[in-house]
C-alpha cells in the first residue's frame, strides 16, 4: 500500500478552504492539520472537517505535527517567510501564487529546496484544467504551425487583494499557461491591467 503524504494547510481565508477540500479528496494524501490565526475560521472549518486538527500556531504546525508537506495560502506578504520556515523544517512546500514578493525571494526559496532535496511548487491551478490541457494537446500536435503570438484577457478580477495589484495577482496564471503550452521561455511579456472603479482607493 502506498504511503499517504501527511499534509497541512496554513491560511484558511479565501483560497485555503478549497485546498483543504481538495487535499482531503486525494487518496494518496492525508490532511492532518489546518492552521489560521482566526479561531472563528478554524471553528467553522472544523464543523465541515471534524477529523482535521485546527491550529493557530504555525511554528507548532511545522515542528509538532510530523507533516511531510505544507501548503501556504496566506497573504502574499507572508509567503516567503512561511515557505522558508517550512523548507528549513524539512517539509515539501506548495505556495499559492505569487510565490513571493520579489525574484530574489523566489530564488532563495528555490535554492533552499534544492539543497535540502525538497519539492517546492506554486499553485498554478489552470495548468490542470481540461481547456488548457486540450490547448496544449492541439499545439503539441503541430496542427497550428509555429506560434508567434499569444494574447490573454482577464474578464473577472476575482477577490480584491489589498497587498498586491491586479497584475501580480492574475498575470502569473496567464504567464504559467503560456509557458506550459510552449515549453519555452517567451521573448517578451506585455501586460496591461485595468481596475474597476469600485476597486480603486
Amino acid at each position: 500500500m502506498t504511503k499517504q503524504i501527511k499534509v497541512g494547510v496554513v491560511g484558511c481565508g479565501y483560497w485555503g478552504p478549497n485546498l483543504i477540500r481538495n487535499f482531503r479528496a486525494l487518496g494518496d494524501c492525508s490532511l492532518k492539520i489546518m492552521c489560521d490565526l482566526s479561531e472563528d475560521r478554524l471553528k467553522h472549518l472544523r464543523t465541515l472537517y471534524p477529523d482535521v486538527k485546527g491550529e493557530t500556531d504555525f511554528s507548532h504546525m511545522l515542528n509538532g505535527a510530523r507533516l511531510d508537506a505544507v501548503v501556504v495560502a496566506t497573504a502574499v506578504r507572508l509567503h516567503f517567510l512561511m515557505a522558508k520556515a517550512s523548507l528549513l523544517a524539512g517539509k515539501h512546500t506548495m505556495i499559492e501564487k505569487p510565490m513571493a514578493m520579489s525574484s530574489a525571494e523566489c530564488e532563495e526559496l528555490v535554492d533552499i529546496a534544492r539543497k535540502k532535496g525538497l519539492v517546492l511548487m506554486v499553485g498554478h491551478t489552470f495548468l490542470y484544467s481540461p481547456a488548457v490541457r486540450k490547448i496544449k494537446e492541439i499545439v503539441d500536435s503541430g496542427d497550428l504551425g509555429d506560434i508567434r503570438y499569444i494574447s490573454a484577457r482577464r474578464l473577472n478580477l476575482g477577490l480584491f487583494q489589498k497587498d498586491i495589484n491586479v497584475a501580480w495577482d492574475l498575470a502569473p496564471h496567464d504567464i504559467s499557461i503560456i509557458l506550459h503550452i510552449m515549453w519555452e521561455s517567451s521573448r517578451s511579456v506585455l501586460t496591461a491591467a485595468a481596475v474597476p472603479t469600485s476597486h480603486r482607493g
